[in-house]
């Protein structure tokens, strides 16, 4: 029982989001759009986690899912300029039945098609972004001029406000993780994970159970696609492309799928030395994807079990 209680939920939730809370408050204004950008990577770590993590659904699809929310809501609030109460909970609803309703045949292709597979989502999302340029500024992007409105005309603005709307999206994001693993739903999609025929033998239909992760990790990247847009002023496919989702998938597993605070401290740590690689250019990419492949191969073992399981072959 020694030192257990250093791993008591409510003493990490503390430790971690304290220690981000002081962060943000003591960092200086000219670093705060940097640390926002760190915090838009980290949102989209934890929804990757829902799949990945508890699912055990490797998805390259975060950073489509991350522009949808940002392209309906800035397109939303063009039509509705204070209807910000509405249109990011629908934005998040959007997401999570889309990926949802994608979920349902990718499963069907098998685990070792599954990367492809939502590889091809992101493909989609900036295919559909270039062919309507009316609407979406195509390949040179949109300005997203209305900022985040409430009733009343209460408008949202300045880097530190959205650092507080950023540490609240993951505040409850982490939430709803940590209550959902060890829930019921939660424990269906571990099994799911662990063994998927012992997981049906146990009457739970994978399918479906995999479709509520991927769809809730789509809903909290679309919200904090939607925050995004709204904060830069400007969206275009280049910010949502293959490069966020590489990156994503890198830090999970940096910090370990399933586990829930290192995957994030991972963002915070390490974001910031490769901010500084600018010099790389389009070759970002291909870095990207090359530490990744190191990390799949130098780190095979997690606690939430092998990455490199999810591509072999099932007997």
């Amino acid at each position: 029982m020694t030192g257990s209680w250093l791993h008591s939920p409510p003493l990490r939730f503390g430790l971690f989001f304290g220690g981000l809370m002081l962060l943000g408050l003591l960092c200086p204004n000219y670093e705060l759009l940097t640390l926002n950008q760190h915090l838009l990577l980290a949102a989209n770590v934890l929804a990757l986690n829902f799949c990945l993590g508890l699912g055990g659904q490797v998805s390259l699809a975060q950073g489509a899912f991350c522009g949808i929310g940002a392209y309906f809501s800035a397109l939303a609030h063009g039509l509705w300029p204070e209807g910000t109460l509405v249109i990011v909970p629908a934005a998040a609803t959007l997401a999570f039945v889309l990926a949802a309703l994608l979920s349902l045949p990718i499963e069907t292709l098998g685990e070792g098609f599954l990367a492809m597979a939502t590889l091809c989502i992101g493909l989609i999302f900036t295919n559909l972004v270039l062919s309507f340029q009316t609407l979406t500024g195509g390949a040179e992007g949109m300005a997203v001029s209305l900022p985040l409105t409430f009733p009343g005309g209460f408008e949202l603005s300045g880097d530190r406000t959205y650092f507080f709307l950023f540490f609240a999206l993951l505040l409850l994001g982490c939430y709803t993780f940590d209550a959902l693993r060890v829930a019921r739903p939660g424990r269906a999609l571990l099994a799911c994970r662990e063994d998927a025929l012992a997981a049906s033998a146990c009457g739970i239909d994978r399918s479906r159970t995999r479709a509520l992760a991927f769809g809730i990790g789509a809903a909290f990247s679309a919200v904090a696609g939607a925050f995004y847009g709204h904060y830069s002023g400007f969206i275009s496919p280049r910010l949502f492309d293959l490069e966020l989702s590489l990156k994503t998938l890198l830090f999970l597993v940096i910090g370990g799928p399933g586990r829930l605070f290192a995957p994030l401290l991972a963002v915070l740590a390490l974001e910031s030395v490769f901010a500084r690689l600018h010099f790389l250019g389009d070759s970002k990419v291909l870095f990207n994807g090359l530490l990744l492949a190191a990390a799949l191969l130098l780190k095979p073992k997690f606690e939430a079990g092998s990455l490199l399981s999810l591509f072999r072959r099932k007997p």
